[in-house]
């Protein structure tokens, strides 16, 4: 059991001293490409989804407590409360997907 306990400690440190060949490079070079087209398809759907919603003036109703009402508390069934998560969605598949692009990219 210690042999093999010291066998997959030697095969992780010579992975980490020597990563190379892991992935192949027209494979890395076609992940990127491919995750690179995705953000930029992510990227133009958010530029589109954040020119349909409209500016808000949340600060102004707490003066005359407008925010109480039932619009106010029911605000995310609405298409403002559904457009600004598509937009978060959107955000966090970018985030993502730059990550991946990045980890993949520097494993040589």
């Amino acid at each position: 059991m210690l042999n093999s306990i010291f066998n997959t400690l030697l095969a992780a440190s010579d992975f980490i001293n020597n990563p190379g060949g892991s992935i192949d490079a027209t494979v890395r070079n076609n992940v990127v490409m491919a995750f690179m087209i995705l953000m930029m398809i992510a990227a133009i759907a958010m530029i589109v989804v954040v020119l349909m919603q409209k500016g808000t003036n949340d600060n102004v109703g707490v003066i005359t407590g407008v925010s109480d009402t039932y619009y106010g508390k029911n605000k995310e069934k609405t298409k403002a409360g559904i457009l600004k998560k598509v937009t978060f969605a959107l955000f966090a598949f970018i985030i993502v997907c730059a990550i991946i692009c990045f980890v993949v990219a520097t494993v040589a």
